[in-house]
């Protein structure tokens, strides 16, 4: 009788030991890892909603059961779903639509941006590993891939409107680092971004009267200048009647209107064949279009784009520069890298014929805006008049 009480006890104990050991958050955690492990496929399937979520609570209970822990299961289901869809401690960060940037260069530093300044966040994760479980998560639940071989990977949570870039070991020698670059759900009007200070009365009229016409324009800065910001606002003037193709990396512009089409990149390691952004330059060909609009020139996509303008195609994008003028010089870098056979002359004369009207930012404000007349072969340099230089 009293060894039957004695193993009663000792059971007891084992029991609420179980049941203070795994409460809700960390099974949550371990059940998350382990699905990570053994399917990550199946996470990003059903957050991009090709999978049901059935399928997955499926998996959640068939680990529980395996565990034998009895607790509630709906409860573990839910941590396990906001543990792998949510963002955690960045969560309010995330959904503060006057955030536009939240960058982690250590897993207890970072750093968030409002209209376009800098401030540095109370935000911690527990440990270095656990700022790296996060990370890889946020990744391979967005269809991405990151490991030893792959250590830096981009992808774009659509449903946040997020553009996300992450950096592990043995890329990044200082740990785990992540950038997270927001975009709004609805994009700001030209006459909202001049109360904000990005343009003055008279860049608002002259960008409007631009969006009305058939002007090619190139918006360009540093990163994070506001370029997509401007873009954004500016398609928002163009006639709903243009039929514009977008062709983007990762998901940033969102355009509203129902005559435009956004297309993006597939990568290589999505499977399938591989589409570029030359590739959906090309194919826009043939569907008929009044315009094209790049997120980012960045290469070999550069000599297509020109060449659409260079047909009398309304063309926009935005392109990393540090000057109006140089970035026209730019251009000419990112098309020297990619084409053989034509000479440099030869190069900017179809530039300045293929380019009417670049705007240049710093610091999420609008600097210079430039119009292109021409190129000079005498002089051997692009004949340009400033608009606007502030």
């Amino acid at each position: 009788m009293i060894k039957t009480f004695h193993n009663l006890l000792i059971e007891d104990k084992k029991r609420k030991y179980k049941e203070k050991i795994y409460n809700y958050v960390t099974l949550s955690e371990e059940l998350s890892s382990e699905i990570l492990r053994v399917n990550p496929n199946l996470v990003s399937e059903v957050s991009a909603g090709t999978v049901k979520r059935e399928i997955l609570e499926k998996e959640i209970i068939k680990l529980i059961d395996k565990k034998g822990i009895n607790i509630d299961r709906d409860i573990v289901i839910k941590e396990v779903f906001s543990y792998m869809f949510g963002y955690g401690i960045l969560q309010k960060y995330v959904e503060d639509e006057e955030i536009t940037d939240i960058d982690g260069s250590r897993y207890n530093y970072f750093t968030i941006k409002k209209d376009g300044k800098k401030y540095k966040a109370d935000i911690s994760f527990g440990s270095e590993e656990e700022f790296d479980k996060f990370c890889k998560l946020i990744i391979i639940r967005n269809g991405g891939i990151i490991n030893e071989n792959d250590s830096h990977s981009r992808i774009s949570d659509e449903n946040y409107r997020l553009r996300i870039n992450v950096s592990i070991k043995p890329r990044n020698i200082t740990g785990t680092s992540i950038n997270i670059r927001k975009h709004k759900r609805k994009s700001y009007t030209l006459n909202e971004l001049k109360n904000l200070k990005m343009i003055d009365q008279d860049a608002q009229k002259l960008l409007e009267k631009f969006a009305k016409s058939n002007k090619r324009i190139i918006f360009s800065g540093k990163g994070a200048a506001g370029k997509t910001t401007l873009l954004r606002a500016y398609i928002k003037n163009i006639d709903k009647m243009e039929r514009i193709l977008f062709c983007e990396s990762d998901a940033e512009i969102y355009p509203e209107s129902e005559n435009f089409i956004s297309q993006k990149i597939k990568k290589e390691s999505f499977g399938g064949k591989r589409v570029t952004l030359k590739d959906l330059i090309n194919d826009g060909l043939t569907m008929s279009l009044d315009g094209y609009c790049v997120g980012e020139l960045i290469g070999e996509e550069t000599w297509d784009f020109l060449k659409a303008g260079y047909t009398d195609h309304k063309i926009l994008a935005t392109i990393h520069a540090i000057s109006a003028k140089d970035t026209l010089y730019r251009l000419l870098m990112l098309v020297e890298n990619t084409v053989s056979g034509l000479s440099e002359k030869t190069i900017k004369r179809i530039i300045a014929n293929s380019i009417d009207i670049i705007v240049y930012l710093k610091e999420f404000k609008v600097k210079e805006i430039i119009k292109i007349n021409g190129y000079i072969v005498e002089k051997d340099e692009f004949d340009i008049t400033y608009l606007l230089k502030c």
